[in-house]
């Protein structure tokens, strides 16, 4: 069989492998309704901003090719959530279809299908095809760099090649900023081989664009990773930021978690005892390869390994996890499988083979069961998704907090702004703009911030338990200052709809005990516009805010909560 034939069967085969086990509910995360939010920014000529936000500020965390890509789906009429989420899939399967190639051509096919035939059923990819997340598209990228430097090499330093390795480096690096390693990476190869001239253009290249992106994130605030980077844990600023001691300590942790959990953990599906063993054998066997390869051709995967492997060691533990460790699982097995090849090099071909079958099996034993039961849970998802609505695989919590947000975007006055726990998925499930709401128990603080920012709107959700946490103790310090909407759900459980109040309007006597955060008064009129809407037609699998509104068939009940 052709070396074409069976990259395009690698990729068939991966793209149904993940099509089987593929989770079609959105994800409950707020980085996937970010992208799509940004792409919808875009599209609709209001540049590279945050609509979600009251005040819509310019973007400056996200690098913008993959919501140019979502973008661009999106102008050719996609508005599916599962179309989105299947983009995925279809970066998952040719990043796979490349990395084939691109070992066969250094190595061997035969370590070519034993390095894919274990990525095709990876936790890691399979999960991280899931979702609308960049991590495809980088991983591809990565690998297509990878791959077009290799040919470079193979056709003599054809330099159509040469083009198409610096491009992807280049488009890497602008669709997650950990990809600056491989722009160090094709910088050392291409310093090393004393391509000055497209080095030049190449420095060029990536310049340009990069002070473009630095002048437009200028004074943003600490939501950048630059800021992040050094703080103790990005989501406790009040901790401060790390010293000399510990960032050692920051490194010590990260490289125990990945070595121990996320490397072997993220290739198959291993309990946790046996794998921490597991995780340290495969590290060592791909260093000891690694280094065998380093005597032989530095080429930019040599270079890119140990620089990203140390950022993601250096960056904040609370950042650290497996699908950020993506486009190192195909390195560690590739390098793994080169230091095994010289183990059994030249000796029996039935040894070479049993060594080959056995390390296949011993990844695929675990993970492949894993992947059994995802498709039957896939399916179940599916059933209840065409009976009940997209996010019906999800708690009662998160469905409560969806149908809040289709509600509040039909009947609220345009302009409003709302106090959430999730202000992007809510903006892109509901159009209207959001903020989260203070992680405070302090009511003149919450209050504070409400009344600065004209918030008359708060969500208590039970999306966990931090609605009761923070709106709940404020609710229940200050009753007067809030009203009632309505509530989804079944009391006890509940999610409530509140108004916030103008303190200048109040009426009565605020010290009134009668008043209590169980019987709130029903908002005035003025909280809705004009003859509401109490119930909606069922949800279809579309992005509400692409087509919108979101429909689903829900009570809002008024009155006391």
């Amino acid at each position: 069989m052709s070396n074409k034939w069976m990259v395009i069967i690698l990729f068939l085969s991966t793209f149904a492998v993940a099509l089987c086990g593929f989770n079609p509910s959105p994800h409950s995360g707020g980085d996937n309704a970010g992208y799509l939010s940004l792409a919808h920014s875009i599209v609709s000529g209001s540049g590279y901003v945050e609509l979600w936000d009251p005040e819509t500020p310019v973007h400056t965390k996200y690098p913008p090719v993959y919501p140019l890509v979502l973008a661009l789906a999106m102008l050719v009429g996609v508005k599916s959530w599962l179309v989105f989420k299947v983009l995925s899939v279809a970066f998952t399967a040719l990043s796979l279809a490349i990395l084939f190639d691109w070992i066969r051509s250094r190595h061997t096919v035969k370590l070519a299908l034993c390095v894919c035939s274990i990525l095709v059923f990876s936790p890691a990819i399979l999960w991280s095809s899931n979702w609308i997340l960049s991590d495809p598209l980088f991983l591809t990228l990565t690998v297509c760099c990878f791959w077009a430097f290799e040919r470079w090499e193979e056709k003599r330093h054809s330099y159509s090649w040469l083009f198409v390795g610096c491009l992807a480096a280049t488009l890497a690096l602008f669709t997650r900023t950990a990809g600056l390693p491989i722009i160090v990476g094709v910088f050392g190869v291409l310093v090393l081989k004393r391509e000055w001239r497209v080095l030049a253009v190449f420095i060029t290249a990536v310049t340009l664009p990069s002070l473009a992106w630095l002048s437009l994130t200028q004074g943003a605030n600490t939501g950048q990773y630059v800021s992040e980077f050094f703080l103790i844990d990005p989501y406790r600023p009040e901790l401060g930021e790390i010293g000399a001691f510990d960032f050692f300590t920051r490194v010590k942790e990260n490289l125990s978690k990945y070595i121990l959990s996320y490397f072997p953990q993220g290739l198959s599906s291993w309990n946790e005892g046996i794998s921490r063993y597991f995780g340290l054998l495969i590290f060592l066997v791909a260093s000891a390869g690694w280094f065998k390869r380093l005597r032989c051709n530095v080429g930019v995967s040599e270079l890119f390994f140990p620089i990203y492997l140390g950022l993601i060691l250096s960056w904040p533990a609370v950042w650290s996890g497996d699908r950020f460790a993506l486009p190192l699982y195909p390195l560690l097995l590739m390098y793994a499988g080169d230091a095994l090849i010289g183990m059994v090099d030249r000796r029996s071909r039935w040894l070479e083979i049993v060594a080959y079958t056995s390390v296949v099996t011993l990844f695929l034993a675990t993970s492949v069961i894993t992947w059994y039961e995802s498709t039957g849970n896939a399916r179940a998802c599916k059933r209840a998704i065409s009976n009940a609505g997209v996010f019906s695989c999800y708690s009662s919590g998160l469905q409560e907090f969806v149908s809040v947000a289709d509600w509040l975007g039909e009947n609220i006055p345009e302009g409003s702004v709302v106090f959430t726990r999730k202000p992007r998925i809510f903006f892109v499930l509901s159009g209207v703009q959001s903020r989260t709401y203070p992680f405070t128990q302090d009511p003149e603080r919450f209050l504070e911030e409400a009344d600065q920012n004209e918030i008359r709107y708060v969500v208590q959700d039970r999306v966990d338990g931090l609605g009761e946490v923070y709106v709940g103790s404020v609710v229940r310090a200050r009753p007067e200052r809030f009203c009632s909407i309505g509530f989804v759900g079944n009391p006890p459980q509940y999610t409530a709809i509140l108004g916030i109040r103008d303190a200048d309007n109040l009426t009565g006597n605020p010290n009134d005990t009668t008043r209590t955060s169980e019987v709130l008064e029903a908002c005035a009129p003025n909280f809705l516009r004009d003859d509401p809407i109490q119930s909606t037609v069922p949800l279809n699998l579309d992005v509400p805010i692409l087509v919108g509104s979101l429909r689903n068939i829900v009570e809002v009940e008024g009155g006391n909560y």
